[in-house]
């Protein structure tokens, strides 16, 4: 199965971009009828292309200054970018914007389109090139390949056809194993159909059936069809330019910038905490001020968000830092997710960023600021332990896709790796648990009682069920310690003389198995045979023996052994018999049969020819 990859389009007005598109496709990427007559793109427009290496989608954004904020909502998801540069006019002002923004989104690798080259000489398309290399010095983005284009030269369409290919077999596949999520870019609604929904598949898996809910308002639809490259599908993958038939959504239902996901958990937010990076290029003056506020673009929304630093008085050209953003209204972000700032006067883009977690996650920012440094750098490890040793009451984690980059199952394995306890997405360090047992178990020494009821944590607000365990492990270990509880109070257990003697004769059968019948027992301890039966039945009432056979008794310690033993040797040579069980206890015939004989009560072993093989092979 060929990967899916997101190709956007970048570049000024009228530098080639939706010409380029239709050249490589086949398909005007601008469908409004204004687009077209006017030759400029106003809307987003999308086409389709299959290469060797991948499925691409195209999206098309406009150039112009006065559409920046479509461009910045068509951006969502771009795995790659086809820049167009016109080879005669170069580098223009929203060339050096949208270049800003695309190294904001995370591209990694792009195609440079030397655009109109047969309209120009060979040194002006040197030109050209040479100023582009330049800025794009600036980031991280490498350059696959530069090609002068001509959009009547079929020859120079197929050298860009083979250098996005290129540049799609570096492109690494997405996780199909988060939650599934789509930004939505275009609603509207088809007569029998009802209302679609289209954006880019940005994570997971969705297929017809299932429910999807808009996470801004929790109205939820069934997915009637699919279309993926105008084609219908059962389901569409990350990666993807996704429609999605939802007849259950009235057209109010959704808008543009809502997130539809399978996790109805997924939450909004109007405060995040981000890293900012202030743009190189843009005017001298220009900066980001602490606590002023600014026109925020994340993903296909728009808001005004006051930006609260932790240090800072401003960031200048260049600067980097982290930040809280109070934000006017409610927005759904995810971890990592690139937003950009634009400036009021004049209006450009100034600033972009990342979305390092929402406030509804951390009970009191002021003390997040050594926590979103370690997660800026996607030192998940201690970030995560930073957060437990800062909120040692513990905290409710937001979904896995807004708290951190890892999936459900990664997350889930950090935090037993870190000896996190993890109460249904509540977290707490287990060693904050286990000190505050300790504590309780050595006031219960002191006292000899204790109410249960009067067990207060320090951490007043802890959920419940986080408490109903801490109560139970206070429970079992002052039991290991003789205390009883009797449904209310913990008390000091009070000592039976012939519950001491039963336990002494168990002691007796654990030194040495082969002591196993009354008579034996009774030679041993010097106690009558009849004491003996009593104890042995005291014990087997209490699951601490085991009547195997006749006479014969084992300690519950031995035969849970003994069963453990049988499943290892039937996973390493097929099956346990009485030679092989022989080597891992030394005991006579007389026990180790009866005690193969209890493997057939497991309901783990089946009896072949005298040899116990696992139900499950």
């Amino acid at each position: 199965m060929k990967k899916s990859v997101i190709f956007g389009t970048a570049g000024h007005i009228d530098h080639g971009k939706s010409s380029l598109i239709f050249a490589l496709t086949g398909k005007h990427p601008d469908r409004l009828k204004e687009e077209q007559e006017k030759g400029i793109t106003i809307e987003l427009g999308f086409a389709g292309l299959e290469t060797e290496n991948a499925k691409i989608s195209f999206v098309d954004v406009p150039g112009h200054e006065g559409l920046v904020k479509t461009m910045i909502a068509g951006s969502v998801g771009f795995d790659s970018v086809l820049f167009c540069v016109d080879s005669r006019e170069g580098i223009k002002p929203q060339t050096v914007e949208h270049f800003n923004i695309i190294r904001t989104i995370g591209v990694k690798y792009c195609v440079v389109a030397l655009t109109k080259s047969d309209l120009t000489d060979e040194k002006q398309i040197e030109k050209t090139k040479k100023d582009v290399e330049k800025l794009f010095s600036l980031s991280t983005i490498k350059i696959i390949d530069f090609v002068p284009t001509d959009r009547q030269n079929p020859e120079t369409i197929q050298q860009l056809k083979n250098a996005i290919d290129k540049c799609a077999g570096k492109i690494m596949p997405k996780i199909l194993t988060r939650c599934y999520v789509v930004r939505a870019d275009r609603i509207f609604s088809i007569k029998g159909s009802g209302t679609v929904v289209t954006g880019t598949s940005l994570f997971g898996q969705i297929s017809t059936g299932t429910t999807i809910y808009n996470t801004k308002n929790m109205r939820s639809a069934k997915i009637k069809s699919i279309q993926v490259h105008d084609k219908t599908v059962e389901k569409s993958v990350a990666g993807e330019r996704t429609a999605l038939n939802l007849p259950d959504f009235s057209l109010s239902d959704v808008q543009r910038g809502n997130i539809l996901s399978d996790n109805p958990k997924i939450a909004t937010t109007k405060g995040i905490y981000a890293n900012l990076t202030v743009f190189e290029g843009i005017p001298e003056k220009t900066s980001i001020k602490h606590n002023k506020t600014y026109s925020i673009f994340i993903g296909a929304e728009s808001c005004e968000g006051k930006i609260i630093f932790y240090d800072q008085k401003k960031l200048t050209h260049g600067q980097s830092a982290n930040c809280f953003i109070k934000m006017d209204k409610q927005v759904t972000p995810y971890f990592d997710e690139p937003f950009i700032i634009r400036s009021g006067s004049p209006q450009i883009s100034v600033a972009g960023g990342r979305v390092l977690g929402i406030e509804e996650t951390y009970p009191d920012r002021r003390q997040t600021k050594e926590i979103m440094e370690l997660f800026s750098i996607y030192d998940y490890d201690r970030a995560i332990k930073k957060v437990t040793e800062v909120f040692y009451c513990g905290l409710k984690l937001a979904e896995p896709i807004q708290f951190s980059g890892l999936i459900r199952n990664e997350l889930a394995m950090k935090l037993a790796q870190l000896n996190i306890a993890n109460f249904q997405g509540y977290i707490i360090d287990n060693s904050q648990l286990e000190s505050y047992v300790e504590k309780t178990i050595e006031m219960l020494n002191k006292k000899g009682l204790l109410a249960i009821s009067k067990i207060q944590h320090t951490c007043e607000d802890l959920p419940e069920h986080v408490r109903f365990d801490i109560i139970n492990r206070i429970i079992e270990r002052a039991q290991k310690q003789d205390y009883i509880f009797d449904g209310q109070t913990l008390k000091k257990k009070e000592k039976d003389p012939f519950e001491e003697l039963a336990i002494s004769v168990l002691n007796h059968m654990k030194a040495d198995p082969t002591i196993s019948n009354p008579a034996k027992l009774a030679e041993k301890t010097g106690l009558p045979e009849a004491k003996i039966v009593k104890c042995l039945q005291f014990l087997c009432n209490r699951s601490l023996a085991k009547n195997i056979e006749g006479n014969n008794h084992v300690t519950m310690e031995l035969l849970n052994s003994f069963v453990d033993k049988a499943v290892l040797e039937c996973e390493a040579n097929g099956a346990a018999d009485l030679a092989s069980m022989k080597k891992h206890f030394e005991l006579p015939r007389k026990l180790l049969v009866p005690l193969l004989e209890q493997l057939d009560k497991t309901g783990l072993f089946i009896n072949k020819d005298n040899k116990r093989i696992l139900k499950n092979r």
